[in-house]
């Protein structure tokens, strides 16, 4: 009798996975991507930054910031008046990277402002 409750026992414990080793799943860290549109050294507020699939809109210090997998990515910035730069950069899992995409002084009004 005690040899069937433990068998009993054993395959309840077995079909759901107590007592066995378990895998730990490896979680991969993002990397954070800071991307700046500027115009000749100034900020552009309300320029589109896409990178890969994801799409960020400028405020004052022209800056989105992104959490992205590791992976190559294309990046573009578009400022309402016309004026765009892309390009691409390739992150690795934590990296911190900061990047500026000059617009030109196109992308800046006759005041030097924006």
């Amino acid at each position: 009798m005690f040899r069937k409750i433990f068998a009993g026992l054993m395959g309840v414990a077995l079909a759901t996975g107590i007592g066995m080793t378990t895998a730990q799943a490896y979680t991969v860290k993002p990397a954070k991507l800071w991307v700046t549109a500027i115009a000749i050294g100034t900020p552009i507020e309300g320029a589109e930054i896409k990178v890969g699939d994801n799409t960020c809109t400028t405020g004052k210090n022209g800056t989105c910031v992104f959490e992205l997998k590791p992976g190559m990515y294309e990046i573009s910035v578009h400022e309402h008046g016309g004026a765009s730069a892309h390009t691409k950069v390739n992150l690795q899992e934590k990296d911190i990277r900061f990047i500026s995409l000059d617009l030109g002084a196109s992308a800046l009004h006759p005041s030097g402002h924006h």
